[in-house]
């Protein structure tokens, strides 16, 4: 070799040396400038996503959830209790040399990049299992140079810091799956409807392809791609040596199920779930309530939220039915829109009745293999009793009085029966026109109709079905346990869906008469008995800006001398009103308030009538006082709120009701007893005065609230005498129709005027129930659509279920109280065996005296309209 060519080999050596030196001091100062400030490397421990937040409910000794709230739907799995076959296709489809490399892979990096360049698309990712992880958890989306260089290096440090197993669990738990699910635990919940534990193959390959875009590989958007991606998958897990040819035919060649998503936070209650997100919301912010997966635990069940649900939809319905019909939803005009219609309800029909649709080994949705699956050879069986769906009017026959529909291909009979209530809906502008009953079923259907219509039952000669409709009338139910003040139910409204306005905490709404016993408890404190005799006869006012009032009693009927207990059992006007002016308008304000009855009350006489404004919500609250003997109760909605490590942030105990017994230091301190009026009251001048019939007493009322006892609001006699009252609605007045109830149950009703506002109250030993039904526009019902007839049917269907396994007990009697055998038409000490006298409760001191006792049998009313109150016969059709 000359010298020349020693020089130049030497002088590239030295280049060469000098290059990689240089080299290595640049990648070296890229390496440590793009190694600042990179987020630390987290471990296991400090793994902490954004999780679910969870409300759950006690379905006996299991806790069920009823509603879920996230920014991201993840549940956490250990990785030892993820199946090595699901690892597995996760591996193959991601990252085959997961456990070969340190992090980062350069020859799937290379490989990757001339796959895309010859597609002109990205049809394969470069980065690792652990790339993945260091861009999901430590680094932002974006997709840049820089990004991708940090992500290398973190990737490096993470195998550095953490073992295979424990990158593959954060790995699992992290990635995004679709259809709203983070991790495979979710997915498998979302796409299975099982836990990630108990997936086949064939499900866990179909979740291994979802990685790189789930919205491209999801079986339900695209399910020929999501086979072939589950294809490639398989392959690649056969090729890896994880399963046979055997197993990977075999699971290629399985249908699978997708099942359909199911919207949780509605299929209980959507009122009462927004109820409790709203308070967590406001107190704890939405962070704490989207993403650190707190858990709530509700003492309402499954089951009654349900129960009230239902009794509330159905009640709803049948109040509207008796409103009108108001034709069909929609009108299809010539038989193709028909069968257009039809063709596009029948899958949902399949699916509605499976929870599912089959992913076919040759890549489609298909329902109708989901039929056959299930063993179904006709759509008439896709039909189940009771539920509704939408259907199409086939054919009218007037002759037979008989129509016929097609839900999907399944046909249906609408008999007369099922459609005889479809008068014409009325015209509010004209309430008073005549809408007559259809006779046959071409006034009402014409083919092409779309209806809803509700399954009846199945014959020989086919399913018979009723017409129903989306009712516009609203209302709303309310629960509460007596014993400890949770919240057993709350519905807001018909639908959720349609409305989320909750008309149990939002509405403000007249009470109507459900207002009366507030007034009538008031008046035993004021000395008022259940024996105390009102007249009950015309009354005339002269306001100065509504001129000439004269109340009457809701039939328009006066009855002379009136019994307290009589005025309240039979919801009388003007009695109550006179009670009103004689216990004072202001002394009604300040006891109510003392209550806790929040609202809108005016100052006036209209009071008696229930003319103020309160909220389903407060109004039962209040009127759980009655039952659980004076002692407050603040609705609970949850017993518990933890964050995600078990730490309670807040927990609400049981709240008992009073023991009844007044203490005797309260008893003590009591102000002077007022001394009890004449069980005689009339405060119009002019009028006749009945005989007295009790003894002036003096009774003792200590200052409520106690104040050894902040929570002690009512004086237990008082509760239980008013409790024992609205006993007797229920036994013999506008409550009648709860006495099928068939136990201890006292209730008032309530309607406004116009029939605006329908109420029923009411409550056993064991749980207060309120209900209200009307329309959000303030707009009549209709006729004669009372609380009695509106909503008491409606606490009636609830309150069945409600109590079934409690215990059938009577109300608490507390101490001052005794019962006393009266006349109920005057008020006097009858005989106890005298024919037709009650059994009456009284505060000891304010019962009648034996002096005035009349004959048994006579009724020493004024004008002779009393019947004796001893029977319910023609009670039981009174209505306020």
């Amino acid at each position: 070799m000359s010298d020349r060519a020693k020089w130049v080999t030497k002088t590239l050596f030295l280049v060469a040396i000098a290059g990689s030196l240089a080299a290595t001091v640049v990648g070296g100062g890229i390496y440590w400038y793009f190694s600042q400030n990179l987020p630390q490397i987290i471990t296991v421990e400090d793994y902490r996503p954004l999780g679910v937040t969870r409300i759950l409910a006690s379905d006996g000794e299991q806790e069920v959830a009823i509603a879920e709230f996230f920014k991201e739907r993840r549940y956490l799995i250990p990785y030892d209790q993820i199946p090595l076959m699901v690892v597995q296709a996760f591996i193959s489809a991601e990252d085959d040399q997961f456990f070969q490399h340190q992090g980062v892979n350069l020859a799937a990096i290379l490989r990757a990049s001339i796959a895309n360049m010859r597609a002109g698309q990205v049809v394969q990712g470069g980065s690792t299992i652990t790339q993945q992880v260091a861009k999901s958890l430590l680094l932002t989306p974006e997709r840049s140079f820089v990004r991708k260089l940090k992500e290398v290096i973190l990737a490096g440090r993470i195998e550095s810091n953490l073992t295979k197993e424990q990158i593959l669990y954060l790995y699992l738990n992290q990635i995004y799956l679709g259809r709203g699910a983070y991790g495979v635990e979710a997915a498998a919940k979302s796409y299975f409807s099982k836990s990630a534990k108990d997936l086949t193959l064939s499900e866990a390959t179909i979740l291994a392809g979802l990685p790189q875009a789930p919205g491209k590989y999801g079986p339900h958007l695209n399910p020929k791609r999501a086979k072939e991606r589950q294809l490639y998958v398989l392959r690649r897990m056969y090729e890896n040596k994880y399963i046979t040819d055997v197993q990977m035919t075999e699971a290629a060649s399985l249908p699978i199920k997708i099942f359909e998503e199911e919207d949780l936070n509605r299929k209980y209650s959507g009122y009462f779930v927004e109820h409790i997100r709203r308070y967590i919301q406001e107190k704890y912010g939405d962070k704490a309530l989207y993403e650190d997966a707190l858990t709530v635990k509700v003492p309402a069940s499954p089951r009654l939220l349900v129960s009230a649900k239902t009794a509330l939809q159905e009640g709803l319905r049948s109040v509207d039915k008796r409103i009108g019909y108001r034709g069909a939803t929609k009108k299809l005009k010539n038989q193709e829109e028909i069968e257009s219609f039809l063709r596009a309800e029948r899958p949902k029909l399949i699916t509605r009745k499976l929870g599912y649709t089959v992913f076919t080994p040759d890549g489609r949705i298909d329902p109708v293999e989901g039929m056959k699956e299930a063993g179904l050879v006709n759509d008439e069986q896709l039909l189940v009793e009771g539920e509704i769906y939408s259907a199409v009017v086939t054919s009218v026959d007037d002759k037979k009085k008989i129509a016929t529909a097609l839900i999907g291909a399944g046909r249906v009979d609408l008999p007369f029966e099922g459609w005889s209530w479809a008068r014409l809906a009325r015209d509010d502008k004209n309430p008073s026109q005549i809408r007559p009953e259809p006779r046959v079923p071409s006034q009402i259907f014409k083919k092409g109709d779309v209806i809803d219509v509700r399954i009846q039952k199945s014959l020989p000669t086919g399913i018979t079905a009723h017409l129903e409709q989306s009712p516009e009338v609203q209302g709303a139910i309310f629960s509460v346990d007596v014993q400890t003040g949770n919240i057993l139910a709350m519905e807001g409204g018909f639908d959720f869906s349609a409305s989320e306005f909750n008309r149990v905490t939002q509405a403000m709404r007249q009470p109507g008469s459900s207002f009366k016993p507030f007034i009538y408890s008031a008046a035993l404190e004021k000395g008022f008995s259940p024996a105390s005799v009102i007249v009950d006869s015309p009354i005339v006012y002269q306001d100065a800006e509504l001129g000439t009032w004269k109340p009457a009693n809701f039939d328009e009927k006066f009855y002379g001398d009136t019994t307290f207990r009589q005025a309240l059992i039979k919801s009388r006007n003007v009695p109550t009103i006179k009670i009103l002016q004689q216990i004072t308008i202001p002394f009604l304000m300040d006891y109510v308030k003392r209550l806790g009855l929040s609202g809108q009350f005016s100052p006036d006489l209209s009071l008696s009538l229930g003319s103020g404004a309160t909220t389903l919500y407060d109004l039962t609250k209040t009127y759980a006082l009655y039952p659980r003997l004076g002692r407050r109760v603040n609705p609970i909605a949850f017993s518990l709120i933890q964050d995600r490590d078990g730490k309670v942030l807040e927990e609400h105990a049981a709240q008992p009701p009073s023991s009844g017994v007044i203490p005797p230091q309260a008893m003590a301190a009591a102000a002077e007893a007022v001394p009890t009026p004449s069980a005689s009251v009339e405060p119009i001048e002019g009028a006749s005065t009945a005989a007295s019939t009790a003894e002036p007493t003096r009774v003792v009322f200590p200052s409520y609230p106690l104040s050894t006892d902040p929570e002690q609001l009512l004086d237990p006699r008082v509760a239980f005498v008013m409790t024992h009252l609205m006993k007797e609605v229920v036994n013999y007045g506008t409550g009648y129709e709860a006495k099928s109830l068939n136990r201890a149950a006292a209730g008032k009703t309530g309607t406004t005027n116009d029939y605006v506002d329908a109420w029923f109250m009411g409550f056993t030993p064991h749980v207060v129930t309120g209900v209200w039904v009307g329309f959000d526009n303030v707009k009549t019902i209709g006729s004669n659509e009372t609380g009695a007839k509106a909503a008491l049917p409606i606490w009636l269907s609830f309150m069945k279920d409600a109590v079934k396994d409690l215990p059938e007990t009577d109300f608490a009697v507390p101490a001052g109280v005794l019962f006393a055998s009266i006349d109920p038409n005057n008020g006097r000490l009858a005989p106890p065996n005298a024919n037709g006298s009650i059994k009456e409760a009284f505060i000891e001191g304010t019962e009648p005296g034996s002096s005035d006792a009349p004959r048994a049998g006579t009724t020493g009313s004024s004008n002779g309209a009393n019947a004796p109150e001893s029977s319910g016969e023609f009670l039981k059709e009174d209505i306020d």
